[in-house]
């Protein structure tokens, strides 16, 4: 207790910082083993991942100390697969938090309009620019961050792909990540920019005589405990939001808050791969391939050594040619003695042996990414029907599944909202912007927006969730009709099952016709139907009489009947 009573005395200044130490106690056993060997020898563009790691030397060169290419190689094919399969194109859907309302013909319009403002934002953006990063660091690395904020003036969102050197997190009670520091260093130039006046003597003095000079922030997003409900001021939202300089010139002071404000929602989308219960940084493909990493990287530098030997073995030179030797092509080497001349010592090296072991481990890492998934097909012999095609894409899209899953949860869904806050605050959604009124049945539920995906990967893993076991239930009714008799079928609502269908297939709102429409053609049908026979009918009749197609003779019985029935 005496220990949280201290910290009440404690500046805010100090407060950050203090926290700030402590997420760099919790985060320095992920640096100091696993991440560095993963910036070593998977993704190289993250080499320096840790604080005492980091320098501002740039444009070195990379991957240095690999000899095998096959980890980066399998994290760039997942990376660029899952987002050309997954988040390219037209690849997500609003629908509503409430099932029912999505069955609402003037929800579902709405929506679609929706979705278009939506890509619009996506696209005025850099969101795709963005993304080979962002699903690399969390291919790698494990814990992926994106920071996501309006450019005022423009019209356009800004995404980044925070270095995870950058990133500590914090979670709360149920898991989720809602707490961020990013460290990071700001020139000089940049900062005054971006700051103006609030920023220390020293960065003011500097963003004059030596622009380029960079200055260490922090920029913390916590957890805003003290909302005073029914105030509407910048400070007073669901998060706080504090840029400050960790250190300041400034005479008794203890670092320098250059901005305070807060958000609704907080700017960043943190992901992890997978994550275990008791620990807060994500775990990738690569952290669970370190044995095949390693013993790829050892077996291949040996395999070049055992190579070069080959080409290159050693010889035996006779003491009299020592500094006269030429083994360059057509080197001419001039003896007397026959007994003097330069051989080869025979190394006896067995190479193909280590090829195998060594391919063995590269497959064992390609499938830790499900390389065959993205590169399905090749290879293969023979031709494929189209339903054995779809049959092996399903199988494959299935192994994905928990990879999109969190991918979805704790990312993309949470970008999806950011963007959309962001719209909402600029009015994008309203009817000015060329919005059609929101439905009172939207007014009247507050109901929540959410989305589902719809890439390719995401409709062959709807394939397997909802439509094969449609597809089998369909085909055992069918097969029980042709024995039972048809009205086993009346158990399918035929509207309610082609929803589905169209839904999980991802067909667009606009060329799916309504409620109204669908019965007006019903009706129109059933109307076609009976004129059609009434029509046979009256043709019928007339071959049974012929007699009945004459006119009716004027006073005759028939027309006294007519007369009667009318």
């Amino acid at each position: 207790m005496a220990e949280i009573s201290s910290t009440l005395d404690l500046t805010l200044e100090q407060k950050i910082l203090l926290r700030q130490t402590q997420m760099e106690t919790v985060r320095e056993p992920y640096e100091s083993g696993l991440w560095e060997d993963i910036g070593r020898f998977v993704n190289p563009r993250r080499k320096d991942i840790s604080i005492r790691s980091a320098t501002n030397r740039k444009g070195q060169n990379l991957g240095t100390h690999s000899y095998d290419g096959t980890p980066l190689g399998s994290l760039n094919i997942w990376a660029d697969g899952m987002q050309g399969l997954l988040l390219s194109g037209r690849w997500f859907r609003s629908v509503m938090d409430n099932p029912l309302l999505n069955k609402i013909d003037s929800v579902r319009e709405w929506l679609q309009v929706y979705d278009l403002k939506m890509y619009s934002a996506f696209d005025r953006g850099n969101f795709y620019a963005m993304i080979p990063q962002w699903l690399r660091d969390g291919g790698s690395i494990g814990t992926a961050t994106v920071f996501t904020e309006e450019v005022i003036g423009t019209g356009r969102i800004s995404h980044t792909a925070v270095h995870p050197r950058e990133v500590f997190i914090s979670e709360n009670e149920f898991g989720e990540v809602d707490t961020w520091h990013r460290k990071f260093m700001m020139t000089a130039r940049s900062a005054w920019k971006k700051f103006g006046n609030r920023v220390s003597d020293a960065l003011k003095k500097n963003a004059k005589d030596t622009p380029e000079k960079v200055h260490e922030f922090i920029h913390a997003v916590f957890p805003n405990d003290e909302i005073m409900f029914g105030k509407r001021t910048q400070r007073n939202k669901r998060f706080r939001s504090i840029y400050m300089e960790t250190k300041s010139t400034n005479k008794g002071r203890v670092g320098n808050i250059t901005r305070e404000s807060g958000f609704d929602i907080s700017p960043y989308t943190t992901w992890r791969f997978k994550k275990n219960s008791d620990e807060v940084y994500g775990r990738s493909p690569a952290s669970e391939a370190m044995t095949e990493t390693f013993g790829l990287n050892q077996m291949s530098k040996t395999l070049l050594e055992a190579a070069h030997m080959s080409v290159r073995p050693p010889r035996n030179v006779p003491i009299e040619m020592r500094g006269r030797v030429r083994m360059n092509p057509e080197g001419d080497n001039y003896y007397e003695d026959p007994k003097k001349v330069i051989t080869t010592i025979s190394t006896n090296i067995n190479y193909p042996v280590g090829a195998q072991e060594r391919q063995e481990l590269r497959d064992s890492m390609q499938d830790k990414y499900r390389v065959k998934f993205f590169n399905a097909f090749i290879g293969r012999t023979g031709e494929a029907t189209r339903e054995e095609i779809l049959a092996i894409k399903g199988e494959q899209a299935g192994l994905l599944i928990a990879q999109v899953d969190m991918l979805y949860i704790e990312g993309i869904r949470s970008l999806f909202d950011i963007v959309s806050d962001i719209e909402d605050r600029r009015g994008s959604f309203t009817e000015d912007a060329g919005m059609p009124p929101v439905p009172d049945e939207i007014l009247e539920s507050d109901g929540r927006i959410n989305f589902i995906l719809t890439g390719p990967l995401a409709q062959a893993q709807r394939e397997i969730r909802e439509l094969e076991p449609i597809q089998k239930t369909l085909g055992s009714l069918s097969e029980a009709a042709a024995v039972l008799g048809p009205e086993i079928l009346d158990i399918v609502k035929k509207d309610e099952l082609s929803e589905i269908i169209v839904e999980a297939g991802s067909y667009p709102q606009s060329a799916m016709n309504s409620q109204e429409e669908r019965q007006a053609i019903r009706d129109a049908r059933a109307a076609e139907r009976e004129r059609l026979e009434q029509q046979q009918l009256a043709l019928e009749a007339a071959k049974v009489a012929p007699g009945l197609g004459k006119s009716v003779e004027k006073d005759s019985i028939l027309e006294k009947v007519g007369e009667a029935v009318a």
